[in-house]
């Protein structure tokens, strides 16, 4: 059987990291190799990446952005005055100029037009955010109708509360463009699909999870620490901050401030939050690390805690949920509680919900959990379920979609 030629264009990918980075790395690990030959053209972000390798048996292209005006990146390891520096210099930049990618747009299509050249591409894959990782495509697929388009748009595009007018109108443009001409449109979670759907009828949408990549932890090494232990891996900005879980946590410690003491790790999180003091509470901030190191401390937990606010937005998982449910470990999710990371929590057995602005529920959520580490009960979360989460199933949906064009 011949096999069909798939060019995935993404800004997102090794050896870079992150949610998105992860996605597309397990895009490419777990598309069927047996029937497709894949490229990917992505963006060279430092002088270290090699401009051509190969990964996963598949060609790996790197292409700099040599626009004058550059988008600067983030890293956890950044200062909070260096961070806030970066958004403000980002907003600049996308205020003065419409495609900040558009250099690199410029040497996509050249690179495609080359690589349709060496072997006919079949298949075309893009991935946003950004948008540029679309718009890159579109004169090739204008000149080459026949070429199918996979449109992977991970969150929201119009619909994101978060954009000004200019950029949602921008991105309803985009919006316009995959109804008329993409194959199929994939995204992280079903109130997204369900939008999605609306905004481009004419285009069957498919969810497709983030996932883990995990192996899940057996029975035998569930482990208790000495100190009930609750464990944060990742960042708090915005409206996202701790403040009402340690209101909830330091009510719980003064119930009972004879017995109850709590340990927190946070790991790879910038102290951009303030910590209330109590003699029963002790918090260590773990530096970045790999993101085996911070699973590894994951599964340590006596919990894991997920914190998402409130943001008119709903269908947002948080990549880091998919890690804490193959911990294993109890999770306290203070959450929006009409949202899918509690449904999906929930559904796992694999934790307590609290809504986000509630202590009270907040405090029981921990009282919950504790009550776990004292009495030494082990989490009866379902792993059948949770090994389903896995980014080598989620993609074999993607194999499945791939099929059928």
């Amino acid at each position: 059987m011949k096999k069909k030629h798939l060019v995935l264009v993404t800004t997102w990918f090794p050896p870079t990291n992150g949610v998105a980075v992860n996605r597309m790395n397990a895009f490419v690990k777990h598309l069927d190799k047996n029937k497709l030959d894949v490229s990917v053209i992505t963006l060279k972000k430092d002088v270290t990446s090699l401009p051509f390798e190969k990964m996963h048996e598949a060609d790996i292209y790197r292409l700099s952005n040599k626009s004058f005006i550059k988008l600067a990146e983030f890293n956890k390891g950044h200062s909070r005055l260096t961070h806030i520096a970066k958004v403000a210099w980002n907003y600049f930049v996308r205020t003065i100029s419409k495609y900040p990618l558009s250099n690199w747009m410029k040497q996509v299509n050249k690179q495609l037009l080359q690589l349709h050249k060496q072997k006919p591409i079949d298949i075309v894959l893009t991935s946003s955010a950004p948008i540029e990782s679309h718009l890159s495509v579109f004169s090739f697929l204008e000149t080459n109708p026949t070429v199918k388009w996979i449109a992977d748009c991970r969150d929201e595009l119009s619909l994101n509360p978060h954009l000004n007018e200019s950029a949602k109108k921008l991105n309803r443009s985009v919006e316009d463009y995959i109804n008329k001409r993409a194959s199929i449109l994939t995204t992280v979670s079903h109130p997204i699909v369900a939008d999605f759907q609306k905004l481009c009828p004419a285009v069957p949408v498919h969810e497709i999870k983030n996932g883990h990549q995990l192996t899940l932890p057996d029975h035998s090494d569930y482990q208790f620490n000495k100190v009930f232990t609750i464990v944060y891996a990742g960042t708090f900005y915005g409206l996202q901050k701790p403040t009402h879980f340690f209101t909830a946590l330091i009510q719980f410690l003064n119930f009972d401030d004879a017995t109850r003491k709590v340990h927190i790790q946070f790991v790879g999180t910038p102290q951009n939050f303030d910590i209330p003091k109590h003699t029963n509470l002790t918090v260590e901030f773990i530096d970045q690390c790999s993101y085996q190191e911070a699973c590894r401390y994951q599964q340590k937990a006596d919990a894991n805690l997920l914190i998402l606010a409130k943001m008119n937005r709903p269908g947002v998982y948080s990549g880091k949920l998919f890690d804490y449910l193959a911990a294993c470990k109890p999770i306290i999710a203070v959450v929006d509680a009409t949202d899918v990371a509690a449904d999906l929590i929930c559904n796992c057995n694999a934790g307590y919900i609290a809504d986000f602005d509630n202590v009270s529920e907040i405090e029981t959520a921990i009282y919950a959990a504790y009550q776990d580490w004292n009495t030494k009960t082990i989490s009866n979360c379902d792993r059948t379920k949770i090994e389903q989460l896995h980014r080598k199933y989620q993609v074999e949906k993607l194999n499945q979609l791939i099929d059928s064009l």
